[in-house]
């Protein structure tokens, strides 16, 4: 990793640089650059998981897009999932050239720019998706895929080195839901005019076979409900406007009502709206028209798949909703995958659901979802279709990435390079080879603010969370006496007598305290060190922890 190189130190050759998603589900961000100008493709979020307490969202840092300056022509972005589109908002301030995207995901990151009070001075564009993008030493067009999200699209990017595509997230789907079928032929046509390199999703890459189509679901649905004669619960993605459809469908075939709940779910529905996947006639009830409606005649669908604690789902279990609430023998049925990292918080849901006798439907009982991400025969078929000289797998954990690898060489492909996060590669011209390693990582979302991963608070939210914590409040008095009113706190700590702690820390502490001469009592450096040191030995004989020690000194 060299100190001071930037990306504007790249002007000649044909570049490719993740600043996240590869090593990881979500976080979606990748750079290419060719002759000094730069383009990125997705800019997304991903979920937090134990090693940052209270922490929801993380978003990729993209400082090194700064020293580009004018040379980042673009943003593009290939769909509205928040793993691809999420972070556009919270990096908004950081963003100085066009974003585009298609008419979809346009709509949910202006709404999300509308939340942030963003919209002024940003620059989004519609993509359309049957017109190329002209911009300095790049051609781009686009590839209409089908994957779990209206208006999906690989992206092809033509250079003078030759052309690379980008799948995205993709699958195929001959019977969709919503858009048109998987179509092949542009993608043989690429493979036919010579594809230099291929970047692409990796996510099911290990799951052997084919997905199945979002209508085999449709069916089943209507077969399912029809099972159940109480209430009927669904949870799915709130971004799978397919999928909320053909739950429509099946609640119509049974006559029943649906209520849309969640407050992400009621927007994106409302964006299917303007952009025609929804019609005016499927009209949802409301939240509190659906506590009357009798318990056979009802649909929720809500979010909640991921068992996040703010969502509908969540408070509708935790009896904690205004007007919803479930009673023994109602469904849920889990219409959803598992997003890696969030197991235990869905696991924790369903055997809440399940102590209150609810009944549990999930994608291992009943065709209840299906994947957006092709499998292994799917991939393979791409790279018989595409022939590229190169292999770049992306948009996966390393048992992704190497079972992806191991697709693109039975598919006789020359070069296949898994990297990590930062590794910068050169394609062209010559060998394919890392020429740079960059320095990437993640900001923190709180609120709707930013921080760095390593921030000082995160780590001490870290430490509490392991090792508990200790208050110790003393004044000292005048003449540097220690005042009684000694007050301890002790958080986190198990099987612990405080009352007698705290004596036998009292009586160390007093003890060496009195050997200090009087310019040492008189720092509070000297006497915080002290009573921490006099804590600790005591706290070791109890247990075998060490918790952090927040010391609060009061001179009168």
């Amino acid at each position: 990793m060299s100190d001071n190189l930037q990306l504007n130190d790249f002007n000649e050759g044909l570049h490719f640089l993740s600043l996240g998603g590869i090593g990881e589900i979500g976080a979606n961000c990748y750079l290419y650059g060719c002759d000094g100008k730069w383009i990125m493709i997705d800019l997304g979020l991903s979920f937090a998981d134990e090693k940052f307490p209270g922490v929801d969202l993380l978003v990729p840092k993209i400082d090194h897009i700064e020293s580009l300056e004018d040379n980042l022509e673009a943003i593009i972005i290939s769909h509205g999932h928040e793993d691809h589109a999420g972070a556009v908002a919270f990096l908004a301030n950081k963003i100085k050239c066009p974003v585009y995207a298609s008419k979809f995901a346009k709509f949910l990151i202006e709404n999300r720019l509308k939340e942030f009070n963003k919209v002024e001075g940003f620059t989004l564009k519609e993509i359309n998706l049957d017109k190329k993008l002209i911009l300095n030493n790049f051609d781009i067009s686009f590839i209409p895929t089908t994957h779990s999200i209206p208006e999906p699209t690989a992206i092809v990017i033509k250079t003078k080195y030759g052309s690379l595509l980008h799948t995205a997230d993709w699958k195929i789907d001959h019977s969709p839901t919503l858009g048109d079928s998987f179509s092949k032929e542009k993608f043989e046509k690429l493979g036919n005019d010579g594809l230099l390199a291929l970047i692409g999703d990796s996510t099911n890459a290990n799951v052997p076979g084919k997905s199945e189509s979002e209508s085999d679901v449709r069916d089943e649905l209507a077969s399912i409900f029809s099972r159940f004669s109480n209430r009927i619960v669904v949870t799915c993605f709130s971004s799978n406007i397919a999928r909320m459809k053909n739950i429509i469908q099946a609640a119509k075939k049974n006559k029943r009502k649906v209520a849309l709940v969640g407050r992400s779910m009621k927007k994106n529905i409302e964006v299917a709206r303007k952009c025609g996947y929804v019609a005016d006639d499927e009209i949802f009830i409301g939240e509190d028209e659906a506590s009357y409606i009798p318990r056979e005649n009802l649909v929720i669908i809500c979010t909640g798949s991921q068992g996040e604690k703010r969502s509908a789902l969540f408070r509708i279990a935790y009896n904690s909703h205004q007007h919803l609430h479930l009673e023994p023998e109602d469904v849920v049925i889990f219409s959803s995958r598992d997003i890696p990292g969030n197991e235990k918080s869905i696991n924790n849901l369903k055997n809440l659901l399940i102590r209150q006798r609810v009944e549990i439907v999930t994608a291992d009982d009943d065709l209840v979802h299906v994947s957006g991400h092709g499998y292994a025969d799917e991939i393979k078929q791409m790279y018989n279709w595409t022939k590229p000289y190169l292999s770049i797998p992306v948009h996966g954990e390393p048992m992704h990435l190497e079972a992806h690898k191991q697709l693109s060489y039975s598919s006789q492909v020359p070069f296949t390079k898994i990297l990590d996060n930062g590794k910068c590669l050169k394609i062209a011209p010559g060998e394919p080879k890392i020429v740079e390693k960059f320095e990437t990582g993640k900001l923190i979302v709180e609120g709707k603010n930013l921080y760095d991963s390593e921030s000082a608070f995160i780590k001490e939210r870290r430490k509490y969370s392991f090792e508990g914590l200790v208050l110790i409040s003393l004044i000292i008095n005048d003449d540097y006496s220690i005042n009684k009113n000694m007050l301890l706190t002790l958080k986190g700590l198990p099987g612990i007598d405080e009352e007698n702690i705290k004596n036998d820390f009292k009586i160390l502490f007093i003890e060496n305290y009195t050997k200090l001469n009087k310019d040492q009592k008189s720092s509070d450096l000297i006497v915080s060190d002290l009573v921490k040191s006099s804590f600790r030995k005591i706290i070791k004989n109890s247990i075998q922890k060490k918790p952090e020690i927040e010391v609060h000194l009061i001179r009168s």
